[in-house]
């Protein structure tokens, strides 16, 4: 008998960890499987994003009345929400035990609440929120969030190659960057785990290494597989 796929996603500010994380759970259980990301030219992807584009038509028209357009990372997050579920499911190998996925479904839910457009904080738009936290509550089994406090994060995303909003700022902007994007995490689980899932697990990395983080999530998924 096959075994139920586990659907898990890494979410944390930068500098938590959540890359190398990441490589040593898919070096040490070869069943875990990263979970794809939208690219709009992929052919492949073309039904699944041609479809969600006519459900999300009425939020671009309105977005166009009013002069303003949304931005190529926010439709992308908004074709995501809409129709990735199911091809991260399709995706799967036979053999996988666990999907992991970053800058998944919780990652673009709090990232359109906190800095998305304005349009999608009209009542309008209160029936698609909804919708999209029952179907991602439906689909995500696991949450694992990584974090830090400030200081650390500030010193590992300056000492990274890799640019960043917040790189080189004060420690004040730094301090209201990662504030805005822990409360909107905040917002978005509760609202997941109120329409019934996922089960969320937490980490400070300054406290916990990364090898015993990996070790408390691999016992935690033979468990649920």
């Amino acid at each position: 008998m096959q075994r139920p796929l586990l659907i898990m996603e890494l979410v944390g500010p930068a500098g938590a960890g959540k890359t190398t994380l990441s490589r040593i759970l898919t070096h040490r259980n070869p069943m875990i499987q990263i979970g794809s990301d939208i690219e709009l030219r992929k052919t492949e992807y073309l039904p699944v994003i041609l479809s969600n584009t006519t459900s999300l038509l009425p939020a671009f028209l309105h977005q166009i009345s009013h002069g303003r357009r949304f931005t190529w990372n926010e439709i992308k997050y908004l074709l995501y929400l809409e129709g990735w579920s199911g091809v991260l499911k399709q995706e799967a190998a036979n053999d996988a035990a666990a999907i992991l996925l970053d800058h998944g479904p919780v990652f673009k839910l709090a990232t359109l609440n906190e800095f998305g457009p304005e349009t999608l904080k009209t009542n309008q738009f209160e029936t698609w929120w909804d919708r999209m936290f029952r179907q991602w509550a439906s689909t995500l089994d696991m949450v694992i969030w990584l974090d830090a406090p400030d200081t650390i994060l500030e010193q590992r995303i300056n000492s990274r190659d890799q640019r960043h909003l917040v790189k080189g700022k004060s420690e004040l902007e730094v301090g209201h960057f990662l504030a805005r994007y822990r409360t909107s995490y905040e917002e978005t689980l509760a609202k997941l785990r109120t329409a019934g899932g996922p089960r969320l697990i937490q980490f400070d990395t300054s406290r916990t290494s990364i090898e015993q983080v990996a070790d408390e999530i691999l016992s935690a998924i033979k468990v649920s597989v």
